[in-house]
Order: structure tokens, then C-alpha cells, then sequence
């Protein structure tokens, strides 16, 4: 029988981990010459990548000596954020590079996803660029992690040119599907940074309560609005003025707390850096507003994600209990939010949505589509939703 990472790992292994998420494909995806597959050897084949009880990979012979299994993958395009790749002419990345001793030796890695909301998300995207992500607010499980355009990692997992024909295709196609843009890809936020700028006013004295009337920025029914009514209503002139009144320096203090500018998180594949800047410019994967929501459903404490079940750090704290008890009713009330666009001037829809799953938990879920609808992705947050429910 396999023996199975679960949890949890020794601080030993789990350095030694990490380590093989620098410098390879995970940091530049598509890059040829990737991070070569290891030489060490299970006679009874690869270990599993194990989603729900369910291996959604294999391995088959491949005839070659050094590197005697090739991977094959079920679900490919569904599960690529997650698995990676591991291609015997092209390398590996994400949980196949970052796991690749203890894969080649035949050890089981078993993830946090919940096959439902990985569906419902990878479904609700369908062909759209955009990405997905629910997190539970109380244990940093990652329940999905998805990113559209996707792509099947088996159809260039050997090295024959069919395979050399696929992974071509997929570096030239303009979608990128080989970016994981769930954890990867930092765009401006939209109006979901109004709550960390809500947060920032509450922490710092700026109002006493979320129900108190704004006092700047407003008009029409956005005149003199709360805290809670500016966010349900999506008064983004209410939140530049709050972010006038308290400056740079106190939000980028919250935004902090609540995890931005934190260049090392690993979840354990490399993510990249969610941003707040001197001059107030802001960028956020979608993970990080998860994160942000998360903190906020559970009292303002800020766990750390997690794909595997391995051993995690304890909780921050990014914003006391009252501000998160404040804020919590407004983002639940949240229709749609502010808009945003991308370096390139591309239409950017954001979500921030909750669940409460059949056993109790809080899961928070962040949603970004590339397009001009609005509203688009609140529709994957309400499908995503609806799934855990």
C-alpha cells in the first residue's frame, strides 16, 4: 500500500519541499526546460495526486530506464491549477514539481479541493479568462482553485511529437492557460479593496461604526450612506474620499494585516504578491481577497491557505473582531462590485461571496472574470455558492 502525505509533514521535509518551488516552471510558466523529472524510481508507479478520496492522476510504463512512469490525469483541464504538470520532455510544475521526490517514490498527495465547488466554478467560467477560489474561513482549506482558459497537462506528459505539437500550441495560445491566475495573476481589485480601506477607517478611528454616516464623497443615494449601505451599494466615491481622509500609510498598515505585500506565501506553490503601494495603486489575485473575506468571517483572524494537508502557521490577527463583525453583514449584502481594469485596459468583474456548508463551515469565495459585464463574476460565486450548499 502507498504511504500518503497528509498531515502532518516534519519541518525537515517540508523545507525540503519548498525549495523546488523556486526558479522552475511555477515561477514562469510554459518556460521549456523545466525542472527535470526525478530519476528516483517506485516499482509500483507514481504516487497520486488524491482529490476527495479519488486519485485524479495516473501512471503508466513509459520504457524508459532513468524515468520509468510516465503521469496520465483524469479530469486534466478541471484539475491543472492544482496538479501541475509532469511531462517527461517539458518538466513539471505545481503540486507534481513542488511533491516530485515523494510522487516519484510512490507517496500520495492528498489536496483539500471539494470536487463540487471546483466544478461549479470551472463550469461557471467556462471559456472566460478569469479565475476562482474558496477558502475556509476557519481552516485556510483551499475548496477550489480554479483558472480559465484551462489545459489537459496529459497531452504532453510523454515525448513524442504529439506531445511536442500540444505543448507548443499551448505556449502560443494568447489565453495563457498555462498561468495559474487563481494564484498568480495580480490585477487591480475593484471595489472589493473597499473593504480593506472600511476596515482601515473602523481600525483606525476614521468612524465609530459601520453605521454611522459617511461624511464626503457621496451623492444621490450614495449621499451620506454608512460604511455598510456604501458597500451593499457599491459607492466607490465614498471609499476614494475615505481613502483621502486616512492616507497611505494607515491603509497600507491594514492592508498588511490582512496579508498584502507578503512576497512569501506558499500555499505550498509559490503565489504571487498582492500589492499596496506608496502611491495608493493596488493589485490582488483572487486569492488574496478570499483572504481578505475569510479574515473577515472569522472574527478577523487571518489563517494561512493551504492545498495540502500538511502542518500550518497559527492565525494572525488582520482586523479586531468588532471590525469584522461590522463589515461581515455588508459584504453578505454585496451585489455586485465596482468594477475594475487590468494594465492592458481590459474590463475586469470581481465577486466576494459566503457559503455555509451542510456541516457548519464558513467558506469565502473571490471571483474574477475578464469582462464588462458587471456582474459576471458574481455569477460564478452564486454557482460556486449553490455547490457548497
Amino acid at each position: 500500500m502507498r504511504s500518503t502525505i497528509r498531515n502532518p509533514l516534519t519541518v525537515t521535509t517540508l523545507l525540503v519541499l519548498l525549495a523546488g518551488c523556486g526558479g522552475g516552471p511555477e515561477e514562469t510558466p510554459g518556460a521549456p526546460g523545466g525542472q527535470p523529472a526525478s530519476t528516483q524510481r517506485s516499482v509500483r508507479g507514481l504516487g497520486d495526486i488524491v482529490v476527495a478520496g479519488r486519485p485524479v492522476t495516473g501512471s503508466e510504463p513509459s520504457g524508459l530506464k532513468k524515468i520509468p512512469w510516465q503521469r496520465t490525469y483524469s479530469d486534466g483541464a478541471l484539475y491543472a491549477p492544482v496538479t501541475g504538470y509532469r511531462s517527461l520532455a517539458f518538466g513539471r510544475a505545481g503540486l507534481e514539481s513542488v511533491y516530485d521526490s515523494a510522487l516519484s517514490e510512490g507517496t500520495d498527495v492528498v489536496t483539500t479541493i471539494e470536487p463540487v465547488v471546483q466544478q461549479a466554478a470551472f463550469t461557471a467560467l467556462g471559456e472566460d479568462r478569469g479565475a476562482a477560489v474558496a477558502l475556509d474561513a476557519a481552516t485556510g482549506d483551499l475548496l477550489a482553485v480554479v483558472s480559465t482558459p484551462s489545459y489537459d497537462p496529459g497531452t504532453f506528459s510523454g515525448r513524442l511529437p504529439a506531445d511536442a505539437e500540444a505543448w507548443e500550441k499551448l505556449n502560443q495560445d494568447s489565453g495563457e492557460p498555462l498561468h495559474n491566475r487563481a494564484l498568480r495573476d495580480a490585477t487591480a481589485p475593484g471595489g472589493t479593496f473597499d473593504l480593506v480601506i472600511a476596515a482601515a477607517a473602523l481600525e483606525h478611528g476614521l468612524y465609530r461604526s459601520a453605521d454611522e454616516p459617511t461624511r464626503a464623497g457621496g451623492s444621490g443615494d450614495c449621499a451620506g450612506a454608512s460604511i455598510r449601505e456604501s458597500l451593499a451599494d457599491a459607492c466607490g466615491d465614498v471609499f476614494a474620499a475615505m481613502a483621502d481622509a486616512l492616507g497611505t500609510g494607515r491603509i497600507r498598515e491594514t492592508a498588511r494585516a490582512f496579508g498584502f505585500d507578503d512576497r512569501e506565501l506558499f500555499v505550498p506553490l509559490r503565489t504571487a504578491s498582492s500589492t499596496y503601494d506608496t502611491d495608493g495603486t493596488v493589485t490582488a489575485t483572487p486569492l488574496q481577497m478570499a483572504r481578505v473575506a475569510a479574515a473577515l468571517a472569522d472574527g478577523g483572524r487571518l489563517v494561512t491557505p493551504r492545498l495540502v494537508a500538511q502542518v500550518e502557521k497559527p492565525a494572525a490577527r488582520a482586523v479586531s473582531e468588532g471590525t469584522a463583525a461590522a463589515l461581515l453583514p455588508a459584504v453578505r449584502a454585496a451585489g455586485t462590485w465596482v468594477p475594475a481594469e487590468d494594465a492592458d485596459g481590459t474590463p475586469l468583474s470581481w465577486s466576494l461571496a459566503y457559503a455555509r456548508t451542510g456541516d457548519g463551515r464558513t467558506v469565502a469565495i473571490a471571483a474574477r472574470v475578464a469582462d464588462a459585464d458587471p456582474a459576471a463574476a458574481a455569477r460564478v460565486t452564486h454557482r460556486m455558492t449553490a455547490a457548497l450548499n
